[in-house]
């Protein structure tokens, strides 16, 4: 685990190599990654002639792991406003499925809204 608001000397990520060109005891003819490849030219005076590269090589991966975080204004800000909106709809959500589709819709509105009465009175 890797703070990155910190200082760089506390990170500290594990390494680990696989080789891939498994040496096996059966096939010790050329061990090792190898293959062949060919390079074509053409002299000016028009004749071809290609140079044969047969390469040695041992394939090996280099993995690094490790966890690394920095805190950032922006991100956390859209994130909570995003949690502050889901909630929002969440209530907004439960309210329609409560007022319209349950059985006892008739008293849940009863205890939600107030009906009141006014007169408008004017001179």
């Amino acid at each position: 685990m890797c703070d990155l608001d910190k200082s760089d000397d506390d990170c500290k990520p594990s390494y680990s190599f696989t080789r891939l060109d498994a040496m096996s005891q059966q096939n010790n003819v050329s061990p090792g990654y190898n293959f062949r490849f060919a390079k074509f030219y053409k002299m000016e005076n028009g004749t071809d002639y290609r140079t044969l590269v047969k390469a040695y090589a041992i394939r090996f991966d280099v993995i690094v792991n490790g966890n690394a975080g920095k805190f950032n204004m922006i991100p956390t800000i859209i994130n909570m406003v995003a949690a502050f909106t889901s909630v929002g709809v969440g209530t907004v959500l439960c309210d329609i499925i409560l007022l319209n589709f349950l059985k006892g819709a008739e008293q849940y509105k009863a205890k939600k809204f107030e009906e009141v009465t006014f007169f408008i009175i004017m001179d």
